[in-house]
């Protein structure tokens, strides 16, 4: 029985405010060991292998599970995915502080990895269920903004829980909050209106039914969708934003700290700064695309959205480079915060592209399918930014890995220019309007 229009979208802002909690849970609950690392690393409990070691556990198993989350998406119920990803994820970081043998710490920080991959996959999917095609762009930015709300306040609370009792108290607090959202989303939240008592439908094959009564796109196959050009593009410039992303906020703290000398709370400031600025730029990349999908209507080949990715990717190399070449050990909180804003701003943006763009360029049969095929492409890029960018470091320094990625990202550029504007079309499938 349906329930009025007032009361439909009171439930659309708290399913909205569930999953804007519980993602920034799972980020805040994902960085936690990343706050304590120079901790860790200060009491001679982890040297920078280990470091490594416990990150890339932890990214590789997110890389598996992510992947197998897009396609488990679809199979089972979104609400409890999201649910055991969040009591998995905040279980483990808890045991985590009760240890202090490298052996568990990796085996506990895969555990964690693997079940954040529940997170996103759930989130995408409920998100689809819950919003109109229309609402979709705007929510998406804005639920994926949740993780770098997480990130700018979270390194200031895990450093003065740090600073005022120890590493352990600081990982305890965040798998604590982490569990509290899990209770949060098994009492408010619903898989989809119909089965919160509303009558409303927002899935691409009811609108289908309602134009046309069949949908020639549920022909398609997961085959037809790896042969996919454009599927492989977003593919690989994913893997180097990541990539990037990931050492930014893993590894951009102990460069600051160890290479140049600067505090702990200059290097939470940096580090809050980029999540800040991935707060702007990830809700800035969707309403500027947005402009662009109805501007260029069917005239422009490939995906519009494409077009600014070149830019934000090259901006992310712009920043690298200002990061490995005017940061010294005086420079000030204050241009350290303007390059960690500009940064944070283009990276983020760049992940809510290629996200939104793998999601809405295929049917809706295949949509978490190719979500979790890019998803995969950018954890290889974060399992790329554990151990063998600490065994550079370990080699070289902090600042070589930051000058790879700034080649890389400029390489991506010039890839996106070239070929960003390939058809995300399959096989047999007419040509879609946005």
């Amino acid at each position: 029985m349906s329930k009025d229009a007032s009361g439909f979208w009171r439930t659309q802002l708290t399913t909205f405010a569930v999953l804007f909690a519980g993602y920034a849970s799972y980020t805040y609950n994902r960085k936690s060991v990343s706050f304590a690392l120079p901790n860790l690393m200060k009491n001679g409990l982890l040297d920078k292998s280990a470091a490594g070691t416990i990150s890339s556990s932890q990214n590789t198993a997110y890389a598996i599970s992510k992947f197998l989350g897009g396609v488990l998406s679809d199979r089972i119920s979104a609400k409890w995915l999201f649910f055991s990803g969040l009591v998995l994820s905040g279980g483990a970081t808890i045991l985590f502080s009760t240890t202090s043998s490298l052996t568990l710490f990796a085996a506990l920080w895969f555990l964690n990895g693997f079940a954040q991959g529940a997170g996103w996959p759930a989130c995408a999917k409920l998100l689809k269920k819950w919003f109109s095609p229309e609402q979709f762009g705007t929510f998406w930015s804005a639920l994926s903004a949740s993780s770098n709300v997480s990130g700018s306040l979270c390194p200031f609370l895990a450093t003065w829980v740090i600073e005022h009792f120890d590493w352990r108290a600081s990982l305890v607090v965040s798998g604590g909050v982490t569990i509290t959202s899990a209770v949060c989303v098994a009492m408010l939240l619903s898989d989809s209106p119909i089965d919160a008592g509303f009558n409303k439908d927002f899935t691409p094959e009811a609108s289908k039914k309602k134009t046309d009564g069949k949908s020639t796109a549920a022909q398609s196959t997961w085959r037809d969708l790896i042969k996919s050009p454009f599927l492989w593009v977003v593919s690989v410039v994913y893997l180097v934003v990541f990539a990037a992303k990931t050492s930014v906020t893993e590894w951009g703290q102990m460069y600051l700290i160890e290479d140049l000398g600067h505090s702990a709370f200059t290097g939470s400031g940096f580090i809050s700064a980029v999540e800040t600025g991935g707060f702007f730029g990830g809700i800035a990349a969707g309403y500027v695309t947005d402009w662009l999908m109805k501007k260029s209507g069917k005239k422009t080949a490939g995906n519009p959205r494409m077009f600014a990715a070149i830019w934000f990717m090259a901006g992310v190399a712009g920043f690298l480079f200002l990061l490995t070449t005017f940061v010294t050990t005086s420079t000030s909180q204050f241009f350290l915060t303007v390059i960690g804003f500009g940064l944070g701003a283009c990276l983020y943006a760049c992940i809510a592209i290629f996200g939104i763009v793998a999601s809405e360029s295929y049917p809706s049969h295949l949509s978490g399918t190719a979500h979790a095929v890019v998803a995969l492409a950018a954890n290889v890029g974060a399992i790329l930014s554990g151990l063998p960018c600490s065994y550079v470091a370990q080699l070289y320094n902090w600042r070589a890995i930051f000058i790879i990625l700034e080649i890389l990202a400029a390489a991506a550029a010039l890839f996106l220019a070239f070929f960003g504007k390939v058809s995300p079309g399959l096989p047999g499938d007419k040509p879609k309007s946005q």
